[in-house]
Parts: C-alpha cells; structure tokens; sequence
C-alpha cells in the first residue's frame, strides 16, 4: 500500500468536485488537442491523465510533493501515456518559459495558497496572450475557522488584480465553482 493512501483516496475521490468526474468537469471546458497545459497542484493526476488523454501537446505536472508526481507517473505508464512532463516545487521556481500556456488548471489548490496574489501574477505571466487559467474551488458555505476557502467573487476580484479578464462562472456541482479568466 502507498504511504499516502489515505491522501490519495481523498484527492481522487469525485465527490471532492461535488461527485463529478475530471472527465464530466473537462468536458464543459473548450480544451483543443493542440493546447499546452499547467496543471497546478496535480495531486494524485486526477485532471492530469484525462489531460493528456486529450490532448497532443503536452500537460506539465506541478506538485510540491514528489511523492504524488511518483504516482502520477506511475498510473501514465501503466496507461501507455507518454505526453505529461512532472515539475516538483513551487511554480515561481518551475522551469516554465513566460508565455508559453495556454491553460493552467488549478483545482481545488488555490484557496491553500497564501498570499495567492504572487502565484496569481506568476501564472498571468506563463499564459499566452489568449490563455487561460481555470480555477475551480468550493463556494465556503460559512466563513467559519475551519472553512479555508475562496469565494468567487473574492477570487473574481485577485483574478482582475492580477491583470486577468474573468470570462466564464459557473456552479457545476452544488458549492463548487469553475472560473476562467483570460490573459
């Protein structure tokens, strides 16, 4: 048994994203084989592999812990999936070339970030112009201590800081909220 499973059976468990599948969420998203893909905090791969799945370009794999870009590795090669590149470490030490994506997925990673503003500037910076960052986090239910989270309105208002153009809010799932925003 892997010694993150309890870790890993809660990041791949659909009803984090409100009970639906990568599959079901990418599929409200206009992803075009030809795009190149962040997916930040990849976790266990639970976005990445159904990434790569769709595309020919490839899907970077940015998680701090080694152990979980390990894994995702791991599921690529028993799938026969050649096109995810693993980048361990934070984001403003990754090798990524400034302009150079055309879609950064983040989810339900952005609302564990603190300051999120600096991360939010890095990531304006890797898009191309046209490229987006799609976040997709859980609407708080209470402001309570134990609630970490981001509203949507409030990471609208980052988003625009950080010289974004927010162009899509939606609620695929009770509480849980996709945003993208445009370079």
């Amino acid at each position: 048994m892997h010694k993150h499973h309890n870790k890993i059976a809660y990041l791949d468990d659909p009803q984090r994203n409100g009970g639906l599948t990568a599959e079901v969420l990418l599929d409200q998203l206009a992803i075009k084989k030809s795009d190149r893909i962040l997916d930040f905090g990849a976790g266990t791969g639970y976005f990445t592999l159904p990434l790569a799945q769709r595309i020919d370009d490839t899907v970077f794999a940015l998680d701090t812990d080694p152990a979980m870009l390990e894994l995702i590795d791991e599921k690529a090669q028993a799938a026969a999936i050649e096109n995810i590149e693993f980048v361990s470490g934070e984001l403003t030490n990754a090798a990524l070339a400034e302009d150079s994506l055309d879609i950064i997925l983040a989810s339900l990673v952005l609302h564990e970030i603190t300051p999120l503003d600096p991360v939010l500037d890095n990531m304006h910076s890797l898009l191309k112009t046209g490229g987006r960052l799609i976040a997709i986090e859980l609407e708080p239910k209470t402001g309570g201590p134990k609630a970490p989270r981001l509203t949507s309105s409030g990471l609208e208002q980052q988003l625009i800081a950080a010289g974004f153009e927010v162009a899509e809010k939606f609620f695929p799932a009770q509480s849980l909220y996709v945003l993208v925003a445009q370079k």
